[in-house]
């Protein structure tokens, strides 16, 4: 058993560049926490001594944060929600051609590289006015080529798109895309 001391209160303010750090740190740990069941899975094989969710932060504090203090934004092409070395999707395209409803389109690239027809899709979409994540793992398979799902809530919104694969057997992870800004009709 270890027994220790409660830390001194801390004296003095904190710094500019401590500011500036606790404000990305905020921003991005509340962009990214609804997602965290997908993060550990999609971070998974790439994390070493640390949990996928704490990888994806890493990464996307580092590559995702646009802006000055304290006006930073997050830059949504750079976000990244899966890392991995499985064959990533070709032809990325998000669209709506129905009243709440959402495709993404891809070319089934299965036997390139390490791609295969059971690949699994995993989908996630954020709408910024709402400040609100919709994710779904296994929405597709690799050779389906599209993921077709319904969004009411996002109906009249403009939403940003990514798409990734795991392996049928669970054990790779493509690096996820940007599909893209759509205006759900």
């Amino acid at each position: 058993e270890v027994l220790r001391s409660k830390p001194a209160a801390r004296k003095g303010n904190f710094s500019a560049d401590q500011l500036q750090q606790q404000a990305k740190f905020s921003l991005m740990i509340k962009f990214l926490r609804p997602l965290s069941p997908l993060l550990n899975q999609a971070y998974g094989a790439t994390a070493v001594q640390m949990t996928g969710i704490n990888k994806a932060f890493a990464y996307n504090i580092m590559n995702a944060v646009t802006g000055a203090y304290p006006a930073f934004n997050i830059n949504y092409p750079k976000i990244q929600l899966g890392q991995g070395n499985l064959t990533e999707a070709e032809s990325l395209a998000g669209s709506s051609a129905a009243a709440g409803k959402l495709s993404i389109n891809w070319a089934d690239n299965s036997g390139s590289g390490s791609a295969q027809a059971a690949d699994m899709a995993f989908i996630a979409i954020y709408c910024e006015d709402l400040n609100r994540w919709f994710y779904k793992q296994n929405a597709a398979v690799r050779s389906d080529g599209v993921a077709a799902l319904d969004f009411p809530a996002f109906s009249g919104k403009k939403v940003q798109t990514y798409l990734g694969f795991v392996s049928a057997k669970g054990k790779q992870v493509s690096t996820s895309l940007f599909a893209g800004e759509v205006s759900v009709l």
